[in-house]
């Protein structure tokens, strides 16, 4: 079976077919088409591509917080053995923040400005009936220490704007952490910091991750941030996932033009040109209004062939292990045209 599925019997969260669409003035935008994954407890699952992709709107699916003029439909979306798509909002919101946490990009947009840390920490806790009020303090002095806040106790009476945008994140991360979620949505969780925070706020989610057993979905566009983070990961383009590995086999083995195209992208320090272009993929997302056929990224595919707009959708299909890409071509024609970009015999 050439899907995104996992080896683990029992994942905590298992998606299949997964479809948003949106209607607009001029037609319906398919947002995502056809997301299937399994992730275990524990384990760290990226998913990656350009902005416009797909990646946070297939987790905000998840969620229940898409926007209004958007719907999701799917085979499934089974979290913690509950089919999440048909709840309710009140169904929904009994799981949201509480087993399902999120980790949205910009802390500050996320944090309510008119009230305190403590307050928006607590207000988690006790309105999932985790305990009393004052338990719910003990947690979030807790959850703050453990997150490398100082002088946690006071912290819980500021309000965001009085905090560094490291400090939010620390915050939202802890906010994720109040119920003890089993599985955490991480939205770029490192945008809007600077590098040192950002490799500062990687090792703290890593070390949580192994504390506390979580599994996390990531979310990104920073392939660094990926092969330093995840188990396995999941390339997005045009709302379907072209390629999906190990994290360590798919940089040494990338496979879909388009994944190999992005790692070529990244720049190398040390390297033999350092005045040299960066490589970059030429052309434009197609867009996504109306039916799509054939491949996506044909049009910016350097490998792209008459049969590549044919049919519905190009199938996932298998190398080896747990590694799959939506390509026409024969792995080893798509290997060899890999070895080729870096010089090296077909």
């Amino acid at each position: 079976m050439a899907d995104t599925t996992d080896a683990c019997r029992e994942p905590i969260l298992s998606v299949r077919n997964l479809d948003v669409t949106l209607k607009t003035a001029i037609g319906e935008l398919h947002a995502t088409r056809g997301i299937s994954y399994d992730i275990c407890p524990g384990e760290t699952f990226a998913i990656v591509g350009e902005s416009g992709c797909g990646k946070s709107i297939s987790s905000m699916a998840l969620m229940g917080l898409l926007p209004r003029i958007a719907r999701a439909r799917a085979d499934h979306c089974l979290f913690d053995g509950q089919e999440i798509l048909s709840l309710s909002r009140r169904q929904l919101s009994k799981i949201r923040g509480n087993t399902l946490s999120m980790i949205f990009q910009d802390p500050m947009t996320s944090l309510n400005p008119v009230y305190t840390i403590g307050d928006q920490l607590t207000e988690v806790f006790v309105r999932h009936g985790k305990g009393t009020r004052a338990q719910a303090r003990d947690r979030a002095v807790f959850l703050l220490e453990r997150v490398g806040i100082k002088n946690a106790a006071e912290r819980l009476n500021a309000y965001p704007h009085q905090l560094s945008g490291g400090l939010r994140q620390r915050v939202v991360i802890a906010m994720a952490m109040m119920c003890s979620p089993k599985l955490i949505i991480a939205d770029e969780p490192t945008t809007a910091l600077d590098v040192t925070v950002q490799m500062r706020t990687l090792a703290l989610l890593s070390e949580l991750q192994k504390e506390f057993g979580l599994a996390i979905i990531l979310i990104t566009h920073d392939l660094g941030v990926v092969a330093s983070l995840s188990d396995r990961v999941a390339v997005m383009y045009a709302g379907q996932i072209v390629e999906t590995a190990p994290t360590a086999q798919l940089f040494a083995d990338p496979t879909h033009p388009y994944t190999q195209g992005l790692i070529r992208c990244i720049p190398s320090y040390g390297e033999p040109h350092p005045d040299a272009e960066l490589p970059t993929i030429p052309g434009m997302v197609p867009s996504l209004i109306g039916r799509q056929k054939g491949c996506a990224f044909r049009n910016r595919c350097p490998l792209a062939f008459a049969d590549c707009a044919e049919g519905d959708t190009i199938a996932l299909r298998e190398t080896h292990g747990e590694h799959a890409y939506r390509c026409l071509r024969p792995h080893d024609a798509l290997m060899a045209h890999w070895r080729g970009l870096h010089g090296e015999p077909a």
